[in-house]
């Protein structure tokens, strides 16, 4: 990825392929570990890509699953 096209072209890939883990609440390690481990690495990459494009992810997680 060289572009901003490029890099938008993966962040939209990656929300659409994990929209089932960025959405709804927050999983924790204790109640749902492979989810929370899903949440952490998407988020960091989503994160990631976006600071390349110099702006900031906002998370639509809500909650934390008990």
């Amino acid at each position: 990825m060289k572009t901003r096209e490029e890099i938008k072209s993966e962040i939209t890939r990656i929300e659409k392929s994990y929209a089932h883990v960025l959405t709804g609440s927050l999983a924790t390690v204790e109640v749902n570990a492979p989810r929370a481990l899903q949440q952490v690495s998407v988020r960091s990459s989503l994160e990631a890509l976006y600071w390349v494009l110099g702006s900031k992810y906002k998370s639509k997680l809500k909650g934390v699953d008990r």
